[in-house]
């Protein structure tokens, strides 16, 4: 009973290091200077945008949107422009990750 107790525990506290690493991934990428958890600022917050987006998300897509960036005329969360990120590919997949799991 003991291992299974600690076998639980270590699987729980390696989700929430993972968990950590994505959020660290998102400060260092610049996504939290305009997405905070649970409020908007600049930009929408995470959990809005996992709302939104929630378990059907395209995943491609919304990668394609932040390297690209949204323009004025193709605003769909208020007036704020969004620039493109010049993060990897593979930062903003786990970022994305990470926010949809927001929820």
């Amino acid at each position: 009973m003991l291992s299974k107790t600690v076998l639980l525990a270590t699987v729980l506290a390696s989700l929430s290091i993972g968990a950590q690493a994505d959020k660290m991934t998102a400060m260092k990428s610049g996504c939290m200077g305009c997405h905070q958890p649970d409020r908007a600022t600049v930009g929408p917050s995470i959990r809005d945008i996992a709302a939104k987006h929630g378990g059907d998300a395209d995943v491609d897509a919304l990668v394609a949107v932040v390297k690209k960036g949204k323009t004025a005329d193709e605003l769909t969360w208020g007036k704020i422009p969004m620039p493109a990120s010049p993060a990897p590919e593979a930062d903003v997949r786990t970022v994305i990750s990470w926010m949809l799991a927001q929820q």
